[in-house]
């Protein structure tokens, strides 16, 4: 209800320099409820003697609204009062090429001449990435968008491109099975909401740290600036390591023959290395954390930015809570540096930028 019109910004250039991304939420059914539909590859839990079921709980089955008409008969269904709203997020595949290598994003990419708007885009991208159809409407429905973002590097100084972020939600209680692009992707998450919405009374921040040195100057020169500068620390959300998949390399042998006459003689072994996909992937608590953290987060708080409805701006109070969320959650225009006098200057600059209005 909240999702208006979106700030829509100009390309500065062709406009291939655009990109959209998903954010795609899905309702899991509540696994108490539908057991059928418990995606949890945990162990189950072992229950004492006197609370155990003499009988198997019965499966109850979910009649879901194949098309609904409309989002409000979607969400009067009872599976979806019950259940539990999820986000999703890939983890990138580790390539030397791509800027955002290894980092938990949504899924998207850039623009092709093919396309005719950047939904499309958003949903092409989609489909090569993890194999949902954003386009099929039996699926999937598109709320609306989110304000455009200029993407920058070098610290404003080069123009990258706009991003574009589309809001889907899927109508189904079962998720399509995933297909996933191994060049690009090496996990799927489906987070909860909560993970963000706990964090408005008790945050719990992870700090990002980043080398100022090494996006400044040659690299002859850092080990002398590294100490000028210090780092920048960004907030981050740590995020449990739960894929939907995983892609693994498998190491296999084969036997090639060499012509007669050579020295290694007929024929030696060969090991080479297959990429697979592991569906039934562990869901590890003590793999390392998924950190959610620059661009990805800030989009995150733009959507929870709307949760209380549309911003009155003769009603102080919702502007006051909303800029209390975004404070809370979107840390991204708030750095803090291990250097005392850039720690100073920089918040000094960006209250100057609020006191200019300028703060969105």
């Amino acid at each position: 209800d909240s999702l208006g019109p979106p700030r829509k910004i100009k390309s500065r250039g062709p406009k291939y320099r655009r990109a959209s991304v998903a954010i795609i939420i899905r309702v899991r059914p509540d696994h108490n409820r539908y057991p059928q539909y418990n995606t949890s590859r945990h162990p189950p839990t072992i229950q004492p003697s006197s609370q155990k079921h003499p009988h198997p709980p019965q499966l109850r089955p979910i009649q879901a609204i194949e098309n609904p008409e409309s989002l409000d008969e979607f969400f009067g269904q009872a599976w979806v009062r019950t259940g539990v709203p999820e986000v999703l997020f890939i983890e990138r595949a580790t390539r030397k090429t791509d800027r955002w290598s290894g980092h938990v994003a949504l899924p998207g990419g850039k623009r092709e001449e093919g396309d005719e708007d950047d939904q499309e885009t958003a949903a092409r991208e989609t489909l090569e990435e993890i194999g949902l159809d954003l386009s099929d409407l039996t699926q999937f429905r598109c709320l609306g968008a989110l304000d455009d973002r200029e993407l920058w590097t070098s610290f404003g100084r080069v123009f990258l491109m706009v991003l574009s972020p589309f809001v889907y939600i899927q109508l189904s209680p079962s998720t399509p099975q995933l297909k996933p692009q191994p060049d690009e992707v090496a996990s799927v998450h489906w987070q909860p909401l909560s993970l963000f919405l706990d964090r408005l009374e008790t945050p719990q921040w992870t700090p990002m740290t980043i080398n100022l040195s090494s996006k400044l100057t040659p690299r002859l020169s850092r080990t002398f600036l590294r100490g000028l500068f210090g780092t920048m620390s960004l907030h981050s959300i740590e995020m449990p390591y739960k894929p939907e998949f995983a892609l693994r390399t498998q190491l296999e042998k084969s036997v090639s023959h060499l012509p007669p006459g050579s020295e290694s003689g007929s024929s030696s072994p060969i090991a080479t290395s297959t990429v697979i996909i592991d569906y039934e992937a562990e869901w590890d608590p003590d793999h390392r954390p998924l950190k959610l953290w620059g661009l990805t987060l800030q989009m995150m708080a733009d959507l929870l930015e709307l949760k209380d409805g549309p911003i009155q701006l003769d009603i102080r109070q919702k502007v006051w809570d909303s800029k209390r969320m975004r404070k809370r959650l979107d840390a991204g225009f708030l750095p803090g540096f291990s250097q005392t006098d850039m720690h100073f200057w920089v918040r000094a600059l960006l209250k100057f930028h609020s006191w200019q209005g300028t703060e969105k």
